[in-house]
């Protein structure tokens, strides 16, 4: 068998038997393996062709692949898995907390949930979360909080993690689920809907993608509420419309990005709404233009190509030398207080010297809404917390220093050298110069980005979760669950004679 990680040309030679699955962790310790997946090939007529398992392969490493972790030394999980196609792949990653304890509760609570399913299919819950069920900031607990103080009979239920800052906001209400409680294990079965700014994998537990309850979580019916207008960054093809994992429901801000949601996602208008953002029902506009703005925000978004990589080589990479260099120059500007909110492996690696000149914002510092508050001005490169900014009407500057590769990798919906608002860092215009230009018309829009907000913002109001409610309750949830069963009959029949 040959090894070759999917960001790579290279085939490794690993000597396994996989007809006896007892050894098949001693792989585990033969490859210097790099995050995050690997795929199997076997040398055929002088090719590499990819390793397919046999039914009985594939059916103990779709219900069983926990079996074969290996915890390794430095804290990482290695595991084989089977792909939808039926290819042997691996899986080397941090470890996501999923225990033992939490497996039984799980078992028990998927019959429970099943049998309930036969006896009452009708009037299932709906399940909101958010970023890895450790937030209530974003449109998810919005929406959550709307429906409690206007349908509070509805059975919309949230999910957090104990020990997340954020569930002291939650400790009062009702409907909340703990995370990893056999409460969550039973309503990711018994849920009909799911309800989130991320996807469903957020609800379980971070790449732990097979199981029969992974795949129910994965394929289930959701409203995708969205982190902000699409643009800067493309989707996941996990989003494409025609795909057994496509939402249900993909909410849109304005006809431009009903647009882009129609013409490259493949969906119609109907399941991409024009409803705008749940978490824009906390933000008052009105009083917004009247807060003081002392500080400068810097978020640059993170890089697929960095998930999981040692320290050392993170810091050599192009993009933490970036930041270190953004941020040494900011750190000796006076006008405004800096604030680095980032990936919790910048906040490891950065020199505390550096550090200690400017503000670093985590979690427990509050949610990023009540921070823009006091926010003059944005440095950002694809965020759309951009976005967030510019409906909030601070400026923008943006540094996009790797966007060759960004466009190759990642891609954009729009002309990233014809940017629709803000201010970019370019060869001829720095950062500081970038910056001076925005103070010089004292941290305001232009007049032109002013009068653009429409075409980009179709509501500037309160109602997002009000509008997105009427859309939630028109779906027809057992016609989406028939489509996708039909889906998965499919994709099982060409597992099977592929």
């Amino acid at each position: 068998m040959y090894i070759k990680h999917r960001q790579s040309d290279e085939y490794i030679l690993a000597k396994v038997n996989l007809g006896t699955f007892e050894k098949f962790k001693t792989l585990a310790n033969q490859i210097n393996w790099q995050p995050v997946y690997s795929d199997a090939y076997i040398l055929k007529n002088g090719e590499y062709q990819r390793y397919r398992l046999n039914i009985w392969q594939f059916f103990v490493l779709f219900f069983f692949s926990y079996k074969f972790q290996v915890k390794m030394q430095n804290n990482m999980v290695w595991y084989p898995f089977a792909t939808k196609k039926g290819y042997l792949s691996f899986s080397y990653r941090s470890d996501n907390g999923f225990n033992q304890a939490m497996r039984r509760k799980q078992r028990l609570a998927m019959i429970t949930a099943s049998i309930t399913n036969l006896i009452q299919p009708f009037n299932r819950p709906q399940l909101a979360f958010e970023k890895l069920s450790e937030r209530a900031q974003e449109s998810g607990f919005a929406y959550f909080k709307y429906v409690q103080a206007h349908y509070p009979k509805e059975r919309l239920y949230f999910i957090i993690k104990r020990d997340s800052p954020d569930y002291s906001k939650l400790k009062t209400m009702q409907h909340v689920v703990i995370h990893g409680s056999f409460q969550h294990f039973y309503l990711l079965h018994r849920a009909s809907l799911f309800v989130s700014s991320e996807t469903p994998g957020h609800a379980y537990f971070w790449r732990e993608n097979m199981g029969v309850t992974a795949n129910v979580v994965r394929t289930k019916p959701y409203a995708f509420l969205q982190h902000g207008v699409l643009g800067f960054k493309k989707l996941d093809n996990i989003f494409y419309g025609d795909r057994l994992t496509a939402p249900s429901l993909l909410i849109t801000s304005s006809l431009f990005e009903q647009n882009i949601v129609t013409s490259q996602l493949d969906y119609d208008a109907k399941r991409a709404p024009i409803t705008g953002l749940a978490r824009w029902d906390m933000i008052d506009l009105a009083q917004e233009r009247l807060n003081k703005r002392d500080k400068i925000l810097v978020f640059y978004t993170w890089r697929p190509w960095l998930d999981d990589i040692s320290d050392e080589v993170f810091r050599a990479s192009q993009y933490f030398q970036h930041i270190k260099a953004t941020l040494t120059i900011l750190s000796d500007y006076d006008d405004k207080q800096v604030i680095l909110m980032m990936h919790p492996k910048l906040h490891a690696t950065l020199d505390q010297s550096l550090l200690s000149k400017v503000k670093l914002w985590t979690d427990n510092d509050g949610p990023m809404n009540e921070l823009l508050s006091s926010v003059a001005t944005v440095i950002t490169d694809y965020s759309s917390i951009s976005w967030e900014a510019y409906y909030r009407e601070i400026p923008v500057v943006f540094d996009m220093f790797d966007q060759t590769r960004y466009t190759d990798e990642v891609g954009s919906y729009i002309d990233l050298d014809e940017l629709p608002f803000g201010v970019k860092v370019t060869q001829d215009r720095d950062l500081q110069v970038a910056l001076s230009e925005i103070a010089e018309r004292h941290y305001q829009l232009t007049s032109q980005e002013l009068a653009d907000k429409t075409k980009y913002f179709a509501f500037q109001d309160q109602g997002a979760s009000e509008r997105i409610h009427h859309q939630i309750q028109s779906l027809d949830l057992s016609a989406i669950k028939r489509t996708k069963r039909r889906a998965l009959l499919s994709a099982f029949d060409r597992m099977l004679h592929g």
